[in-house]
């Protein structure tokens, strides 16, 4: 026989005499009332007891605000940057512009996402890759390689050639607008996945939206801008008129394709590399790889990284 799963008026009633009944729900309940769980649950005895002193401090620059928006891994690759760029240039302080990367990585993936429907056109719609490609068509977040890729592909501008915007800096109500037009795609693709015309007609039409929402919330792009500064003895120093690939050729010093992506992950086997199918942002760039080492050589790792840092600008590779 086969219970009724009703929600009844009785269970209802237990469970209100059950938390009214323990006084440790009523503290919980008033708490949070007016503060965070977040702040609620933080253990004060754990910061009281956890040092503030490091013993490598490779900065004293101002810090980059990522705000409400997911480009962690994108302010991570550029100021891993920034430090060879203000030591070979003699310069006080230094940004990128967080907001031209995260233009360019929108647009990218947009067009990844949508090569990877049409791949997966002839799938069920409840085919794994499916569900994951239309779950996760344009988050914020991303990897080392997806931001090498946007530099390979686009360079870099400083920051005052490309600022942030309201929508850089707070992506959610972009992103829901991106997510809509990326979703209605997939869906038009998948009902002409036999007609390969109809696909890209469909696939460019999109991009065509998707730039014109990029441009209107984030600014378009600038192709090329005039690159000058002052340095820390105050001498101005005026380059003229160069390109986001020209720039970031004269000004990062470092190979990007020769850095590792290193992780911890001991539900895998050591020493092996990874990667994720359909993880990543331009088409044709290297695909999303991490090597797995064991948590002593990525403790000792990092410790000689920012060690490079201090002494020469940037990171062991």
């Amino acid at each position: 026989m086969i219970h009724s799963a009703n929600i009844t008026p009785d269970f209802l009633v237990g469970l209100r005499e059950d938390f009214s009944n323990n006084p440790v729900n009523k503290l919980m309940q008033n708490a949070v009332g007016r503060t965070t769980v977040h702040e609620i649950a933080l253990n004060r005895e754990i910061m009281a007891n956890t040092p503030d002193a490091f013993s490598v401090r490779i900065d004293d620059w101002k810090v980059t605000n990522q705000k409400r928006s997911g480009r962690c891994w994108c302010f991570a690759g550029m100021n891993m940057l920034r430090s060879s760029v203000m030591k070979s240039l003699n310069i006080k302080d230094f940004e990128f512009s967080q907001n031209y990367v995260l233009f360019w990585d929108k647009f990218e993936r947009a067009n990844f996402f949508l090569q990877a429907i049409v791949q997966t056109s002839d799938q069920p719609q409840d085919d794994r890759e499916v569900a994951f490609l239309l779950d996760h068509p344009l988050d914020d977040g991303g990897q080392w390689n997806m931001f090498v890729s946007v530099v390979q592909k686009h360079g870099l501008v400083p920051q005052y050639a490309m600022r942030e915007s309201e929508s850089s800096s707070n992506t959610g109500l972009m992103n829901s607008m991106l997510l809509n037009t990326l979703r209605k795609a997939a869906k038009d693709i998948r009902d002409n996945y036999s007609d390969e015309a109809k696909m890209e007609e469909i696939r460019k039409g999109t991009l065509k939206s998707i730039w014109n929402v990029l441009c209107i919330h984030l600014g378009t792009p600038p192709e090329k801008f005039e690159w000058q500064y002052e340095d820390k003895d105050k001498v101005f120093h005026r380059e003229g008129t160069i390109t986001p690939q020209e720039f970031a050729k004269k000004v990062v010093k470092q190979d990007l394709s020769e850095y590792v992506c290193l992780v911890h992950d001991p539900r895998n086997p050591i020493g092996q590399t990874f990667t994720v199918k359909f993880l990543g942002n331009v088409v044709g760039g290297a695909p999303v790889t991490y090597l797995n080492v064991d948590i002593e050589t990525l403790k000792k790792s990092t410790l000689v990284s920012l060690k490079m840092v201090l002494l020469y600008g940037w990171a062991v590779t």
